[in-house]
C-alpha cells in the first residue's frame, strides 16, 4: 500500500509540473527582448519563405538570409541524390544557385502554427505540374534578428515527395 501511495503522490506531481496544452501553444515571445520575433515579424518572414520558393530574386536572399543560413530537407535531397540527414543547402550562397536554376513553385501557407521567440513552425501545401495534385509540407524557419531586422537562419522543411515527383511529371510504383 505505500508503494500505491508513493506513486500516486509521484505521479501527481509530476502531472502538477507539466505544462498545460494552452500554455505549451502560447508563443514563447518576450515583447521586451528585442531578439525575439513578434508575430508581425513572423507574418513578415513567412511572406519573405514563400517570395524565397515562389518568387525568387537574389536581393530578397541577400538581405533576408542570414550569412550562416542553412536548408535541411530529407524530402528534396531524395530528389538531387544527397545523402538523408545532411544538408540541402548548406550555405547561402549554394541555396541562391540552386534557387535561381529551380523553377517556381506555388506555396500556399495553410497555418501558421507556432511562433517563438527565434523560430516559426508553418503549414503548406504546392499544387503544380503534370499532375496538379497538393503537395503538402512542413517547415520550421530559424532566424535572427541580428542586423535589427528578422532574418532567416535556418528552412528545415518535408513534404510529400511522392506527390512533389508525380507533379514534376515522375511516376513510381508502389510494391507488396
Amino acid at each position: 500500500m505505500r508503494c500505491s501511495l508513493f506513486t500516486v503522490a509521484a505521479l501527481a506531481s509530476t502531472a502538477l509540473a507539466l505544462p498545460t496544452v494552452d500554455s505549451a501553444l502560447e508563443p514563447r515571445t518576450d515583447p521586451a527582448d528585442p531578439k525575439c520575433l513578434t508575430r508581425a515579424e513572423a507574418k513578415e518572414v513567412v511572406d519573405i519563405y514563400v517570395q524565397l520558393i515562389a518568387n525568387y530574386t537574389d536581393e530578397v536572399c541577400e538581405k533576408y538570409c542570414a550569412d550562416e543560413f542553412v536548408d535541411r530537407s530529407d524530402s528534396i535531397n531524395t530528389f538531387i541524390f544527397r545523402p538523408l540527414g545532411e544538408p540541402t543547402f548548406a550555405t547561402k550562397k549554394i541555396f541562391m544557385e540552386a534557387q535561381m536554376t529551380n523553377p517556381p513553385f506555388p506555396v500556399v501557407v495553410d497555418s501558421i502554427d507556432a511562433v517563438d521567440c527565434e523560430a516559426i513552425a508553418l503549414r503548406w501545401h504546392a499544387t503544380f505540374g503534370a499532375a496538379m495534385k497538393p503537395s503538402r509540407g512542413i517547415t520550421i524557419i530559424g532566424t535572427t534578428k541580428r542586423l535589427g531586422y528578422p532574418q532567416i537562419t535556418s528552412l528545415d522543411l518535408e513534404f510529400n515527395s511522392l506527390i512533389w515527383l508525380l507533379n514534376m511529371g515522375g511516376s513510381y510504383v508502389w510494391e507488396g
